[in-house]
């Protein structure tokens, strides 16, 4: 695994962590130049993906090895940390296990953040309505799986 740090030397820590089968140069291509202009930038590749020999473990194997850097590096505190995708999963672990201290999390999908204004809302156009026809509670589907104002149906004997 690898960690590179970039940016302001003494700016706030980032953490910046790629989706799956990404490097963080090619995932954070378009943030970088600006965001180490602002913050000391913890750039995280994982194994399998930062061109070393090693394939990719398991979750908890690299969400561990983050962990023991951020102990190790920053004494276990870092002041953010943005998981893209896969990146996303292991940010949530981090807050979870509580091994080390985040003041930020935050979640993020490379689909939307990084495609532009013009390219997010035209996904968003699009991605949105397919999964909201699974959730909206009225029109020709009936209820959703998943909607908020679920009541349950009466149970009764089955009939055909």
């Amino acid at each position: 695994m690898k960690f590179d740090e970039i940016g302001l030397e003494m700016g706030k820590k980032l953490m910046l962590l790629p989706g799956t089968c990404c490097d963080y140069q090619t995932n954070f291509a378009n943030v970088l130049p600006q965001l180490s202009e602002k913050y000391h930038l913890i750039c995280v590749n994982y194994d399998g993906f930062d061109g070393g020999n090693e394939i990719f473990p398991d979750m908890i194997t690299v969400t561990k090895k983050i962990e023991d850097y951020i102990i190790e590096k920053h004494g276990g505190k870092i002041d953010g940390a943005i998981g893209s995708s896969l990146g996303s999963s292991f940010v949530g672990q981090l807050v979870q296990r509580r091994n080390v201290h985040i003041d930020h999390a935050i979640f993020g999908s490379p689909d939307l953040d990084q495609c532009g204004k013009f390219g997010a809302w035209l996904q968003s156009k699009l991605v949105v309505p397919l999964l909201t026809s699974f959730t909206k509670s009225n029109g020709p589907r009936g209820r959703g799986l998943w909607s908020m104002d679920h009541k349950p149906r009466p149970r009764g004997p089955i009939t055909r």
